[in-house]
This record gives structure tokens, C-alpha cells and sequence, in this order.
């Protein structure tokens, strides 16, 4: 009896090892880290330059940037997050005072981040 419970034990084992290897094949490491959008300053003079550092999306990803200020939403791309994630941007601040928010999403539209850039008078 005593071989039985033994065999049963590494049969379960090799059983569990085989499924577990299947799962992470069929069902691959997602991330869970939040994409998000870190200013170089939160407040800005207009016209000045500032930082936009993105971290957070999936590497090697292509980033679109999305303007809302408009009549209709449109976007654009920005770059390419390097293998961690991360886009470093160099922008200029609007002409035009007031809050602006600043989005960005990945090309399927999954991973999105936003923040807002405060722009005052000079």
C-alpha cells in the first residue's frame, strides 16, 4: 500500500509540472505594471521646453501621442519604447496657457497612460 500512495504522489507531481508547463506556454507573462507619464516639471511657462518620460508599455512598442484640445481627437506617433518599456521625449510647451493633457497609447489601443502639463504665461 505504502508503493501506491508513493507512485500516486509522483504520478500527480509529473501530471502537475505537465500542466503547469502547458498554462505558461498557452497563457504567456503578462506584465502588470501600469504604463505611465512622468513630466520633467508638472508646470511650465509657455513655449518652454520640458521632459516626458514614458514607462510602463511593452518593449519595443510603437507610441502614439493623442491630442483632445482640438475640434476632434487625433494622433500621432512618437517613438519606440526601448527593451524595458521606456520612451524619453523632448517636447515644447503650447503656446496657450491653461491645462493640457497629455496621453499616449500603444498601436492596439491596450496600454494607455495620461497626465496633465500646466502651462502658464512667461
Amino acid at each position: 500500500m505504502n508503493r501506491k500512495v508513493v507512485a500516486f504522489v509522483l504520478l500527480a507531481l509529473v501530471i502537475g509540472l505537465v500542466v503547469g508547463y502547458f498554462i505558461s506556454v498557452v497563457v504567456p507573462y503578462q506584465s502588470t505594471q501600469k504604463p505611465t507619464i512622468s513630466l520633467s516639471t508638472s508646470t511650465v511657462t509657455s513655449g518652454a521646453n520640458y521632459t516626458a518620460t514614458l514607462t510602463g508599455f511593452p518593449a519595443n512598442t510603437e507610441i502614439y501621442g493623442w491630442t483632445v484640445n482640438g475640434e476632434a481627437p487625433s494622433c500621432f506617433v512618437v517613438g519606440t519604447t526601448n527593451a524595458n518599456g521606456k520612451l524619453v521625449l523632448e517636447a515644447c510647451a503650447p503656446s496657450i496657457p491653461g491645462s493640457w493633457p497629455l496621453i499616449a497609447s500603444d498601436s492596439t489601443q491596450t496600454h494607455w497612460a495620461v497626465t496633465c502639463l500646466k502651462v502658464t504665461k512667461p
